[in-house]
């Protein structure tokens, strides 16, 4: 009887492909790695029932629900370094001694999901993945340290060459790869990333009245959100509230940063500190609940790889104006709005149009709606698994 049960289960890891993925943002924080991370997770599980088994590489335990949810899938499995030396150095088991574990679990491919690629996976037979997520390190626009900057580009630059596929957010982003890391553009795949299926779901009315109590929001806003860094420029939208004949305010959903206090000095020397709302909403539910309230999004970034919060914004009905020659526009389609990120009249102009056009104002959303269904996580799954095939991983359902 054991040597028929053992035959059956060899059948059946054959017939599974195993997928590794960096689970490292994933197990904790609300930043664009981590979301991606745990986004790309769901949709890859979710796309491979049966054959796709999915090994999540983790150096510590994760206390998210979400993560929880996703490693107790049939088909997910959470790992940790094999070893109590390794636990204790998690950085160094992530970039040699990670390998080892990937062997030891039957590991095809291995796809980074931070743009760090271990080493020596190729002398063990495993397929490398690795997705871009930003270029600003290398943007003038940007204030980056020149050191880190350096740092960056040399890590990026060995796990693009060693990797076997690369993955870019965007075609602006895959053409700053090829121009200015000198990687073969044959070589990269664009695949867009979506969002929570959440997003898609209509609060009710006491889900808004929750929120806009929780945060103290003013009636009417202009919402931005994202890491406030200097390259988001958001300090721009506040010059516009100025130039525009409506009482809108200002609601920034960020984390705490430096950058965040800048704003808020801005906006007292514009005489409009009462105008600016910065608060970090906890749960994704509040998120969705802060778009379908807000008059409009914008963002002004002065570089993004791919802006994630535009699509949100397009999936809750929200209208959307961004900056003009930028990764925004894949982002938003061309019923959204977009104004050079420079240019304060013509964002105060913007917001006032929309404001005051109720046809307008329609039209961008609807059309907006129907443009972000390609971002659906089942056409990302679709893609990446193409991506698996050109280098000989097929996870056929």
């Amino acid at each position: 009887m054991r040597a028929y049960a053992c035959a059956y289960i060899r059948i059946i890891m054959k017939r599974t492909c195993t997928i590794g993925f960096d689970a490292r943002y994933a197990i904790e924080g609300d930043t664009a790695l981590s979301s991606y991370a745990r986004y790309l997770i769901d949709a890859m599980s979710r796309a491979c029932p049966r054959r796709g088994y999915f090994r999540l590489y983790g150096d510590r335990e994760s206390k998210r629900e979400d993560y929880r949810e996703l490693a107790s899938r049939h088909n997910v499995e959470a790992m940790l370094p094999d070893g109590r030396l390794w636990r204790k150095m998690p950085w160094l088991w992530r970039q040699h001694a990670i390998g080892r574990d990937l062997q030891r679990g039957d590991v095809e491919l291995f796809h980074s999901l931070d743009e760090r690629l271990p080493l020596g996976l190729g002398r063990r037979n495993i397929r490398s993945v690795v997705t871009v997520h930003s270029l600003d390190f290398l943007s003038t626009s940007t204030f980056q340290n020149p050191v880190e900057s350096t740092y960056r580009r040399v890590v990026m630059l060995s796990s693009l060459r060693r990797a076997d596929r690369i993955i870019a957010l965007s075609e602006g982003l895959k053409h700053d790869i090829v121009s200015k890391l000198g990687i073969d553009s044959d070589k990269v795949d664009v695949i867009y990333r979506g969002c929570d299926s959440r997003y898609n779901i209509e609060p009710t009315t006491e889900e808004l009245t929750r929120v806009r109590e929780c945060y103290s929001l003013p009636e009417h806003y202009v919402l931005t959100c994202g890491t406030q860094l200097q390259r988001k420029n958001t300090a721009i939208i506040l010059e516009a509230l100025t130039l525009t004949n409506n009482d809108l305010h200002l609601v920034v959903a960020s984390r705490p940063t430096p950058y965040a206090t800048t704003l808020t000095e801005r906006a007292a020397e514009l005489g409009i500190s009462d105008r600016l709302h910065i608060i970090n909403p906890t749960t994704t539910a509040d998120r969705v609940a802060l778009y379908h309230m807000a008059e409009v999004y914008v963002l002004m970034s002065l570089y993004e790889g791919f802006a994630t919060s535009i699509v949100e914004a397009l999936l809750t009905r929200t209208p959307v104006i961004a900056a003009r020659g930028t990764t925004h526009e894949e982002a938003g389609g061309s019923n959204s709005l977009y104004v050079a990120n420079d240019d304060a009249n013509a964002l105060a102009e913007g917001i006032e149009r929309i404001m005051a056009d109720e046809t307008l104002r329609n039209e961008m959303t609807t059309r907006g709606l129907s443009y972000a269904a390609r971002f659906r996580p089942e056409v990302a799954a679709y893609n990446i698994l193409n991506c698996y095939r050109r280098i000989n991983v097929d996870i056929d359902e």
